[in-house]
């Protein structure tokens, strides 16, 4: 069959029955022709090929582009967008088979530059979305793009240019111009939608160039306010989908926690407008809000100081919300900041306690959430008040030393306790009885934490290692039937094994001369790894005054070339040993040069009464904005609260 019979095939003659659905594309071209807009659906219905195109769509592109070209049609754009669909503008990474020769016809034939400036804005908005279609086989179009999008008299055609300008510079100009172009956007354009898009689309990009974040900031409140994120995307048709591989096709609601961090990406590390654009989020009248300052919050409060306690008392109040991803993010928040979280203890109680306390690890039931127990680990709620030593959450710990042991951290956390947790002695001892070989060093852990005195009688089984005289010596007085096991450690010759030893035989026996004849033969042996030789020094610190004999090495050790840890054990255990305070003052080099051991450094001048000496370093600390252990990877609770514990330390350093 040849196609012949219309005015728009006259010029493209096409042996149509040569091809695959050959019978239905010229009446589907007639029908389009004819301005029956349902066309465009069913050419695209037949359209596929797998990830490819059927051979008649390059037949039928420069048929397209003729009606495309006459001014008198009134729905060019629609067709326009249909030749982007065809051509596989939403499959740029695609180029292959007959969807790379669609893509190259086009590109011989669309005349991009006098679509784009097409009086009819639906015209041009379609020509910047087709033009995807030719990201990678001719990449000067982003430098076009840019130059329509200065031009461009309308916020949804420029929202558009935008857009393919990425796609297009991504392959093209490359990446650099393209985030120069988009920081400019988000500081310069009329239109809220198109600013915020470019900021999503900088952070995307990721390492994005200096931008406005005030000016970004405003744009989020703004976005916020107006309910931008809450749009949904059009709808399209199932039988499109194929097409259109990369198109949303359900509702969607995303908030802007890319555009949030694109706005802490701009003031980098000051925590001043950071926290203040948190708490305008919180002060707006929109859940969405809330839920994106509350996960925003959590990463900051992580990896910068600050005066935190208003926006934890705001995560506080959210804990009621009615809606429950608030509720959720709220709690995240809380229970990942560790110290800083304490202000809410009360009301994550009052908010949890009303909960059902289920133990089994079911993760919904009626619409609430595990409150004790979430896929094996204990409940976020829990584990902070546990974390923060909260005495009302120990019978849940009971509870779930009876019915579910094996939840994760569960033992850690009861012997964090420490004697305020020996209500629960009882349970552990009856543990013990009848779970020894499951949970025995778990359950011994918590009992020799919180009654120590009790865990006599479950201390025979325990063997001769490590972790084992580890539990003897927090068991002190109560492990005395062990002692000819300890003393036997002391001398088997390994380094770990023998330094494990004389710490327990001096909590159990009390006999310093057989620690020290231990300690001895580490803490200056240069053969010693630095961790043999702290937990040497160490173990002379606590022997104190017992081996001051040892004073005059102990001075050689901090002379001698040595590693920060060993320098800062040896300087504590001076002052412990012998009442020397001078070391102490030679540990500023060693507080630039290594943060992790700020907090024991502070510790020693303090207790050894140099804080005169510290003051400087300890202001230098105060002033500092991020924390002393950060990495790349954020802080768990107990890192944060490690960091608080410092300024803690700090600020007494500056009082005395």
């Amino acid at each position: 069959m040849i196609y012949g019979m219309t005015e728009t095939a006259a010029a493209h003659l096409v042996d149509w029955a040569s091809f695959e659905y050959g019978s239905a594309v010229p009446r589907l071209l007639d029908r389009l022709a004819g301005g029956d807009p349902s066309a465009s659906r069913d050419l695209c219905r037949i359209a596929p090929d797998g990830v490819d195109v059927r051979p008649w769509v390059v037949a039928a592109l420069p048929t397209l582009l003729d009606l495309v070209a006459d001014p008198a049609r009134h729905d060019r754009a629609g067709v326009l967008r249909l030749i982007g669909d065809l051509a596989g503008a939403d499959r740029t990474w695609y180029h292959a088979g007959e969807t790379l020769r669609a893509k190259q016809l086009l590109a011989e034939h669309l005349g991009a530059a006098e679509l784009l400036a097409d009086g009819d804005p639906g015209v041009r908005d379609a020509a910047a979305y087709t033009v995807r279609a030719l990201s990678r086989l001719t990449p000067e179009l982003a430098e076009l793009l840019w130059e329509r999008y200065v031009d461009e008299p309308d916020p949804g055609v420029r929202l558009t240019l935008m857009c393919s300008a990425v796609i297009v510079g991504a392959v093209g100009s490359g990446l650099e111009p393209t985030k120069i172009w988009l920081a400019w956007v988000a500081d310069s354009d009329a239109d809220l939608r198109v600013r915020i898009t470019a900021l999503t689309e900088l952070m995307t990009l990721g390492d994005p160039p200096p931008f406005d974040p005030d000016t970004a900031s405003e744009t989020l409140l703004e976005a916020y306010r107006d309910g931008t994120g809450l749009e949904p995307a059009p709808p399209v048709d199932d039988v499109v989908a194929p097409l259109l591989a990369g198109w949303q096709t359900e509702p969607r609601t995303p908030g802007f926690r890319r555009v949030v961090g694109a706005v802490r990406a701009g003031y980098r590390n000051d925590t001043r407008p950071q926290l203040d654009l948190l708490q305008r989020m919180l002060a707006l009248e929109t859940p969405e809000a809330w839920h994106d300052a509350l996960l925003e919050g959590r990463p900051l409060m992580q990896r910068l100081r600050g005066h935190y306690r208003p926006l934890v008392l705001r995560a506080a109040e959210l804990l009621q919300d009615r809606d429950a991803r608030v509720r959720a993010a709220a709690l995240r928040l809380l229970g990942d900041i560790g110290e800083i979280g304490r202000p809410a203890a009360d009301a994550v109680w009052v908010a949890l306690s009303r909960t059902e306390m289920r133990v089994r690890q079911r993760a919904r039931q009626n619409g609430h959430l595990a409150w004790l127990l979430e896929d094996g680990s204990l409940g976020p709620a829990v584990r902070m008040l546990a974390e923060l030593r909260d005495p009302r959450v120990l019978p849940a710990l009971e509870r779930l030393l009876d019915e579910a042991p094996e939840t994760t951290d569960l033992h850690r956390l009861i012997a964090g306790y420490g004697m305020g947790g020996r209500g629960l002695s009882r349970t552990l001892r009856r543990r013990l009885r009848s779970d020894f070989q499951m949970y025995g060093y778990a359950l011994l852990f918590a009992l020799t934490a919180v009654a120590p005195n009790e865990a006599g009688d479950h201390l025979a089984g325990v063997p001769v290692s490590v972790a084992g005289l580890d539990l003897l010596t927090r068991s002190g007085r109560a492990a005395s039937a062990r002692i000819p096991d300890i003393r036997e450690a002391l001398t088997i010759g390994n380094p770990a094994l023998e330094l494990a030893a004389a710490h327990a035989i001096w909590a159990v026996a009390g006999d310093a001369a057989a620690a020290a004849e231990v300690y001895d033969r580490y803490f200056d042996d240069r053969r010693a790894t630095a961790e043999h030789a702290v937990a040497a020094i160490d173990g002379l610190g606590e022997l104190g005054i017992r081996v001051a004999s040892l004073e005059r090495r102990l001075l050689k050790r901090m002379n001698r070339r040595a590693g920060a840890a060993v320098l800062v054990a040896t300087a504590d255990a001076l002052w412990r040993v012998a009442g020397s305070k001078e070391a102490a003052r030679t540990l500023g080099r060693v507080w630039e040069a290594e943060p992790q051991l700020r907090p024991r450094i502070a510790g020693v001048w303090l207790r050894s009464g140099n804080a005169a000496y510290g003051t400087r370093f300890a202001r230098a600390e105060l002033e500092a904005t991020i924390r002393h252990n950060v990495s790349g990877y954020g802080l768990s609770p107990a890192e944060v609260t490690e960091d608080e514990r410092l300024l803690s330390l700090c600020r007494e350093i500056t009082a005395s």
